[in-house]
C-alpha cells in the first residue's frame, strides 16, 4: 500500500465475538464466523453470517445447534460452484484455547 492513498472505511457492530472473517470476491461479501459463550444456554452461541461490508447489514445467518462450535472456514471452488467449508466441534463447558478460540 502506498502512503498516498487514502482508505474509505466504515466501522460497525458485528455482534457476538468475530473468529473467523473471509471475503467473497464474485459476492463482495463478508462471511464471518462468530461464537460467545452464553449463560443462558451454559454453552456456545455460534453461527455465520454474511454481511454487506458497505451497509453492515447481515444478509443471512446459519445458527449451528447447541454445543457445536465452528472452528475453521475456507472457501473452496469446485467447477462453477462456490463452496464453504466449516469445520466444526462439540463442547459442553466454557472451554478457551490460548489463542482466545472456543475449544471443544
Amino acid at each position: 500500500m502506498e502512503h498516498s492513498k487514502r482508505l474509505n472505511v466504515q466501522r460497525f457492530p458485528l455482534g457476538s465475538t468475530p473468529r473467523r472473517i473471509l471475503y467473497h470476491v464474485d459476492s463482495k461479501k463478508l462471511l464471518i464466523m462468530r461464537s460467545e459463550y452464553s449463560d443462558l444456554v451454559h454453552g456456545y452461541v455460534s453461527d455465520i453470517c454474511c454481511v454487506d461490508p458497505v451497509s453492515g447489514s447481515v444478509q443471512f445467518s446459519y445458527m449451528f445447534d447447541y454445543g457445536e462450535v465452528p472452528k475453521c472456514m475456507e472457501l473452496m471452488k469446485s467447477g462453477k460452484e462456490h463452496l464453504l467449508l466449516v469445520g466444526t466441534g462439540l463442547t459442553t463447558g466454557k472451554a478457551m484455547m490460548a489463542n482466545g478460540e472456543p475449544d471443544g
